[in-house]
């Protein structure tokens, strides 16, 4: 069954704001909610609905996680690489080797102009390409 680029957009923005995604086997509904695990402080009960649906049909429904750190590092140094040589790749790659990696390529990222807009536009296409390589292996 193909699975729409809006559904794959879907799924990649979500996991990106902290949510737990599940798209069904038959169907390609997608129900999220927000992972606790990120956000301690969010009441469950907020997202009742969604979470009985997932934990009554859960063999319907098949769970598309989230990057882990190592690959979310990976696409962030791959970004950095694939800038031109420029004070804005250099300050992306000291960054990505001192400590605190994630808030500092952030902090760079932030306050890098143009360069901001690539780094969304490459990260949504990264995580697009991840939801799609996770669904071609648990859809199969």
């Amino acid at each position: 069954m193909e699975v729409s680029k809006e559904i794959l957009y879907d799924i990649a923005d979500s996991l990106d704001a902290g949510f737990k995604c599940f798209i069904d086997r038959q169907t390609l509904e997608l129900v999220t909610y927000i992972d606790p695990d990120r956000y301690p402080g969010m009441d469950p009960r907020d997202w009742k609905e969604e979470i009985s649906k997932i934990k009554k049909n859960r063999n319907k429904f098949i769970e598309i996680e989230s990057m882990d750190s190592k690959i979310s590092f990976n696409v962030m140094e791959e970004f950095a690489n694939s800038l031109e040589n420029n004070p804005t790749k250099i300050r992306l790659l000291i960054a990505l080797e001192g400590n605190k990696p994630f808030a500092n390529f952030k902090h760079q990222i932030e306050n890098s102009g143009v360069y901001r807009e690539l780094w969304f536009a490459f990260r949504l296409e990264k995580n697009i390409e991840w939801v799609q390589s996770q669904l071609i292996a648990k859809l199969l």
